[in-house]
């Protein structure tokens, strides 16, 4: 008999106790059912680059699996814990916006808050809910409780407001949303996909338009007035380097061959990049 897998992410850092400890929760709880660890690095309260992290991981986890996210810089205050299912996975979490990107992808079924007492730890502390509340919620789930025992209905979910992206004649103006691991600087232009002749755009969120430029006109400009041309990967520019590229995510990105471009240009999160092009 095969058993869904809890996937963990967290901003408690990689080498925290808290994280062991929620482990031993959910051990507790579900002991047949693996558990996966996604990240724990996530800049702490940093919910924007939980919710981008969180949407690129989930797609690639099997149906039934239960995500338990503990990013939760208002622990304590009215903030609701949720639970819910999404394309076939389920979710549990603080609500206070990680989850905007999966439901801007796709809609969630109905949502509960988790206030059922039976399915949380006998002391519930006011600062350690993944610990208290979402680890047993997650590892319940897991072990095939039904949602709905979990806690009664909760109103529609937090969404913080998405990062832009213009379509315009001459070019896309778009925003940087998340520095990845190794400095690289991926941007909200996409999805891209390229031949020989086009730049194909089709959205990566809903609400904005499809679009194509002549690739061979495309130019990647940055804030400080730099201009990149596009290319396939790394290696085609020399080691320390600037490279624009379409990264794995099929987002436009901006690299250094061997370096980081989050140090060396100072950008982050919510600067703004532009793709043009010379008609």
């Amino acid at each position: 008999m095969s058993h869904a897998p809890v996937a963990l992410m967290t901003d408690f850092g990689t080498d925290d106790t808290y994280v062991g400890v929620m482990k031993g929760v959910i051990a507790g709880i579900a002991p047949d059912c693996p558990i996966i660890d996604v990240t724990h690095a996530i800049p702490p309260g940093d919910i924007r680059q939980a919710a981008f992290q969180l949407w690129q991981a989930v797609r690639y986890f099997p149906k039934g699996a239960v995500f338990v996210l503990v990013i939760d810089p208002g622990v304590g205050t009215e903030r609701r814990p949720v639970a819910f299912r999404w394309d076939d996975r389920w979710l549990v979490g603080p609500d206070n916006g990680l989850f905007t990107y999966l439901l801007l992808t796709r809609p969630a079924g109905p949502p509960v808050i988790l206030d059922n007492p039976a399915y949380q730890l006998k002391r519930v502390s006011s600062t350690f809910h993944g610990r208290d509340v979402f680890a047993p919620a997650g590892a319940h789930l897991a072990a095939g409780v039904a949602l709905d025992q979990l806690g009664s209905p909760a109103p529609d979910l937090i969404r913080f407001e998405p990062p832009e992206l213009n379509i315009e004649t001459d070019g896309l103006q778009g925003e940087l949303i998340h520095a990845d691991h190794f400095g690289n600087l991926v941007s909200n232009i996409g999805y891209l996909t390229a031949d020989r002749e086009k730049i194909h755009i089709s959205p990566w969120l809903p609400g904005h338009k499809s679009a194509e430029y002549p690739a061979a006109a495309i130019g990647v400009e940055l804030p400080g007035g730099e201009r990149l041309p596009l290319s396939g990967t790394f290696g085609d520019v020399s080691p320390g380097n600037l490279v624009a590229y379409i990264g794995s995510e099929a987002l436009l990105e901006i690299g250094i061959n061997r370096g980081s471009a989050a140090d060396a240009l100072g950008l982050s999160a919510g600067d703004p990049i532009r793709i043009s092009f010379t008609g």
